[in-house]
Formats: C-alpha cells, structure tokens, sequence
C-alpha cells in the first residue's frame, strides 16, 4: 500500500516560507546586536584569555575613563571609632547664679546674644546692698574719728617730749603719751581694715565704692558675665524673684567643645592624653575636625565595662554645636607604614574585595586583597598586593561588570 501524499495549498506553502524567511531575519539583527555590544578586546595572549583577567583595547579604556595607580607605601597612625557626643567646654563655661535673695529689676541679655567679660546681663534690687553701703558709711565714719584722735595723740606726745626736756614734765608721763600715740595708731590700721572689708563686700555684689549711693545709682546689685561668650540659657525676667545660689544665665564660650566617648575597657589602655582625635560629624560628610585628649576616666562603667574619653576640639568658626552626634577617630600608637590605595579601586565580588592590576596590552587581572583601615578616601590593603604594582583606581566597576559577564556566558 502507498503511503498517502499530503498535498498544501499554493498560499499555505508560500506564507511557511515566509514565516521561516522572518524567523531568519529576527535571528541575524539579534546576532549582529549581540555583537555590537561585545566588548572591545584585543587578541589574548595564547591559549586565550586566563581566568579572572579583563582585556581591553585602547579605544575601550579610553571610552570607559579608567586611570591607573602605582600602590604605594603611606604612614599611617593606627586608629579605631568610637561614638561620641559634643557638649560644652566647662572651662569655659559660666553658670553664672544669684549671690543675694531679691528680684529682678531689669534683663539687658537674651539667648544668642554674644557677651564680654564684666558685661552687665541683670540688675537685682535686694535689702543686703543697702546694709553693706551703711556697714561701708560706718567704716569711713570710723576711720575719720581714729585718724584724728592719731594726730591729736602726735601733738601731745610733741608736747610731752618738749616739757620732758624742759624739765617741767616727768619720764611716766612722756611715756604715757607714747603709749597713748601708740594705741591710736592702732586704732587707724583697724579702721582702714575696716574699710576694706566694707569695699570687698560692696566688690562681691559688683558695686564699686566710688559709686553714689543716693537714690537708684549704686542700690542695684549688677549681674556681670565672667567670661566673654555666648548666653545659652536665660532662667529669669523682669520682676522675677531670686534667691541665693538660684541659676540666672549660662554663659560659654563655644571656641572649644568637649567631644566625650566611651571606649571598651580591651581599648582604652593604647590611648594616651594628647594624642591626636578626628572628629566626624553628619551635618559635615567626608569632613574631619582635629582634636586632642585631654581626659581618660579613672573608673569603668559597671554596666557597659567603658572608660570615659574626653577630647578638647577647637571651634573658631561656631560650625560645632554642643549635643551634635560624633564618631572620633582616635590614634592607638606610633606611625607606620602601610599600603594604602583609593577606597575607588576595590571592588566587591561575592563578600570578597578585590582589585584589578593593570598589565601589559590592556589586561587587568582580578587580584584578592584584605582591607584594613580606612582613612581620606584612601584604604589600607593589608594582604594581594604590593608597593609599586599598578592597579586601576577609577573605572573598576566596569572590570568588575566584565569579568561577571565573561563568567555567567562561561558558565552558560
């Protein structure tokens, strides 16, 4: 028996043949596009290109922007982080209290105001300024009287002296007007003791002896800034009423900050007073403002077993605000030499850092490294690598995306 013939339409036959002339096409722009997009490579040494190297024309490294490093040794400090906050300098820092109970007459300082040393920031009215100005009154009082009964005692004992010697007046009683002298002059050293004490206590409420005491001029105790800074804090108002040792205003000057941290107890012996800080702030990025310890705790926290660090750090310019978050960078010892590349060079391909050193006729071979510190945009490279080797430390991304090209199509 013959085998049946299928016979197709003449316009079956012709659109199968179209379909395949189509599919042709579509096969070819895709083999073309494909390679388009290939990368620019120049002939591999033989036996191909070794595993782990990128080769590229120079045309490719023109395009693609990459530059070359030679690695080379830096000195470094060792160093390690720690978080921190910036609060105020107390050294230079006035909280600055009510010495007497009275009340506020008038308020001539507002927060942010910038301040001098002996600026008057308040004025008080208390009852105690009006008993010191009557205890100084009573003081001069008194040395006027001393000082006169002084010189009626010179005169007597002149007069004494002049009848002794004219024989009209006995040796007792010449010494009894020295002794009589003697005492007064005494009496004129206490009264100027007296008056002293007077002045000083007028001095401590901030009022100068000089001043009238008649009427409003010298009754008002001023409150006088000791420090030349900044008020950051104002706790009273007019008609306010005070007592002793009560808080008024909170003066600093913000020309230094303290940075403080605490570091883990295995930390803190490497750290010396002294020693070098960079202190790294958000509102800053990539920023680092130079410091130096001033402070290691003597004591550990029994709960986080940390030891307080504190730093001194210059703020000329008030770019620093007290309360800021830090991260310090504290040196652990001494200098030394390390190899130290671009922080633009390393790659990572699968958790592992890696960077591409450049050969001869384009290549660049993926080489393996360990990191180590990090510092200015440069990182240290403790293992992979050596000093005077050329590594590629702009443009490594697009080695990276090549290799991981080149091993899924070898994969496929």
């Amino acid at each position: 028996m013959r085998a049946a013939t299928v016979h197709l339409p003449r316009r079956s036959r012709w659109l199968t043949r179209r379909s395949v002339m189509a599919l042709l096409v579509v096969a070819a722009a895709v083999g073309l596009f494909r390679w388009l997009r290939r990368p620019a490579r120049i002939p591999g040494p033989p036996g191909g290109v070794p595993s782990g190297t990128v080769v590229l024309s120079a045309a490719a490294w023109r395009d693609a922007g990459l530059t070359v490093e030679t690695v080379q040794t830096a000195r470094w400090t060792r160093h390690f982080e720690a978080p921190g906050t910036l609060t105020l300098d107390e050294t230079q820092t006035a909280r600055i209290g009510s010495m007497v109970d009275g009340k506020v007459v008038r308020v001539s300082a507002e927060v942010g105001d910038r301040v001098q040393r002996q600026q008057v920031l308040a004025e008080l009215h208390s009852q105690i300024v009006h008993e010191v100005w009557a205890a100084y009154r009573k003081a001069l009082a008194e040395r006027k009287r001393a000082r006169t009964e002084l010189s009626y005692a010179d005169r007597v004992l002149e007069r004494a002296r002049r009848l002794f010697a004219d024989k009209a007046l006995s040796q007792q009683e010449v010494q009894r007007a020295e002794v009589d002298r003697v005492a007064a002059e005494q009496a004129v050293d206490m009264a100027n003791t007296e008056v002293r004490r007077s002045e000083e206590a007028l001095e401590h409420l901030g009022i100068t002896s000089g001043e009238d005491p008649r009427g409003e001029a010298g009754e008002e105790i001023p409150v006088r800034s000791p420090i030349s800074g900044s008020v950051l804090e104002r706790s009273v108002t007019a008609g306010s009423g005070v007592t002793t040792g009560m808080p008024l205003f909170v003066v600093s000057d913000l020309s230094t900050l303290w940075a403080l941290a605490e570091v883990d107890e295995t930390t803190f012996p490497r750290l010396r007073v002294g020693r070098p800080v960079a202190v790294r702030v958000a509102a800053y990025p990539g920023q680092a403002f130079a410091g130096e310890i001033v402070f290691i705790g003597d004591t550990l926290d029994p709960r986080t077993r940390r030891v307080s660090v504190r730093s001194r750090v210059p703020n000329p310019d008030g770019r620093l605000k007290p309360q800021m978050y830090a991260t310090l960078l504290m040196d652990e010892g001494d200098p030394r030499d390390v190899l130290a590349v671009p922080v633009t060079a390393v790659q990572d391909i699968d958790g592992t850092p890696v960077v591409f050193v450049a050969g001869d006729g384009g290549a660049c071979t993926r080489r393996d490294v360990a990191l180590g510190q990090e510092v200015d945009g440069l990182v240290e490279i403790t293992s992979g690598v050596q000093a005077g080797e050329r590594i590629v430390s702009t443009g490594s991304f697009l080695l990276k995306s090549e290799l991981l090209k080149a091993t899924a199509v070898g994969e496929d």
